[in-house]
């Protein structure tokens, strides 16, 4: 499967079609023939004086010679326009419709890769993946190596998110990072990378379409393996609901984050154009 939604190609092309100069510094926003363009976002940072500090290696010749004076373009890090996806495989992310899952991840991944954006993703359950999958484009076999990492989603382990996306923190230069879990684990604090942002999808089940309201129910956890026995009577659903609402809100307080929760079901479309306003805010 491509695990991509229809309506992402359109999503794509209409966001493609904006000014996205808006987001550059304004001394690159001018329409003149000294700027590199390339694909669908600029490469070049700015162009200023050269100092004495500088390397002169750095110095570009061509405007010089034009110029008569000595001037050093700077360009964006590779990292920059790249994100990072964190990918929740751990035995919990089984319990929902794993096919809705893995396809709402592989259309944020198509949209951004057609928008000129690098995507690495990793997988994580107690802990972080040792390798990830680089994707530069939707095209050239891109995006097929971002599906075949989700078909291969494992689905299995406990889950530690926090341990996860510590270990990427201390080896991930992307500036920008998604994670998409249940975030299930009480307390969990996430901190945006330095000086960049942070994206957490949600996606869960509720627990009252797993089990019948009663006096109790039997519950097998997926990550344990253990037949659990919880109490589940309209009280405890009411506190149950309340809980998971705590949940989403500590989340969504989160600095320079992004949150949004989706259950097996709801449109997807809203959540990619929302991604896409705050990406280029």
């Amino acid at each position: 499967m491509t695990f991509i939604d229809p309506e992402c190609a359109a999503i794509a092309a209409a966001f493609a079609r904006r000014d996205f100069r808006a987001r550059l510094p304004d001394s690159i926003a001018a329409k003149d023939p000294m700027y590199r363009r390339s694909g669908a976002s600029y490469d070049l940072k700015s162009i200023r004086e050269y100092q004495p500090f500088d390397d002169p290696r750095a110095i570009d010749w061509k405007l010089y010679g034009r110029s008569d004076r000595a001037f050093v373009k700077e360009f964006y890090d590779e990292s920059d326009d790249e994100v990072a996806f964190l990918v929740d495989s751990s035995a919990s992310m089984g319990c929902a419709p794993v096919d809705e899952y893995r396809t709402f991840i592989g259309s944020m991944a198509y949209i951004l890769l057609s928008l000129g954006m690098g995507v690495r993703l990793w997988t994580f359950s107690e802990g972080l993946s040792r390798r990830c999958v680089a994707a530069r484009s939707k095209n050239a076999g891109g995006h097929a190596s971002i599906a075949a990492a989700l078909s291969a989603l494992p689905f299995s382990g406990v889950t530690d998110t926090a341990r996860s996306y510590a270990l990427w923190r201390a080896r991930g230069r992307q500036k920008r990072a998604f994670i998409f879990s249940d975030f299930h684990e009480p307390g969990l604090t996430l901190r945006a990378p330095p000086s960049g942002e942070l994206f957490l999808i949600r996606y869960r089940t509720p627990f009252s379409a797993l089990v019948e309201r009663g006096a109790e129910a039997e519950v097998l956890d997926p990550e344990s393996g253990r037949l659990v026995v919880v109490p589940w009577s309209a009280s405890d659903e009411d506190a149950w609901l309340a809980s998971d609402a705590a949940r989403d809100a500590a989340l969504a307080a989160s600095p320079r984050s992004f949150f949004r929760r989706l259950d097996p079901g709801s449109p997807r479309a809203p959540v990619y154009w929302d991604v896409l306003e705050r990406l280029y805010a």
